[in-house]
Parts: C-alpha cells; sequence; structure tokens
C-alpha cells in the first residue's frame, strides 16, 4: 500500500510540475514567415544530376 500511494504521488508531482511549466494559451494560432525558396537563398548556384552548376552551366567543385 505504501508503494502504491508512493508511486501515486511522485506522477501526480510529475503532472503537476509539468503543467506549470506550460505557457498560457493565447487563443489564436500565431503564423510564421514562410521560408524562402531555396532558388532565392543561392540564385548563383544550380543543381544537376552531377553536381552543383554555376549560372552559366560550369561544374563547381565542391571542398
Amino acid at each position: 500500500m505504501k508503494t502504491n500511494q508512493t508511486i501515486i504521488i511522485a506522477m501526480t508531482a510529475a503532472l503537476l510540475l509539468t503543467l506549470a511549466g506550460c505557457q498560457e494559451p493565447k487563443g489564436y494560432l500565431e503564423l510564421k514567415e514562410p521560408m524562402k525558396p531555396v532558388s532565392e537563398m543561392t540564385p548563383a548556384m544550380n543543381w544537376t544530376v552531377n553536381g552543383p552548376v554555376d549560372a552559366s552551366g560550369n561544374p563547381i567543385v565542391l571542398e
């Protein structure tokens, strides 16, 4: 009986501490800024089956 009470008390304390760390809900969804497409992040580099190439089609050697 003592073991069961100890387990229940420990679980209750863990749940209460977990809930205490939660933030208050704001009541609405927050929209994040969408990510830029990869083409905008690296405009001077394109990829082919053989690897990256620059804007003129010359292969780029990766280190």
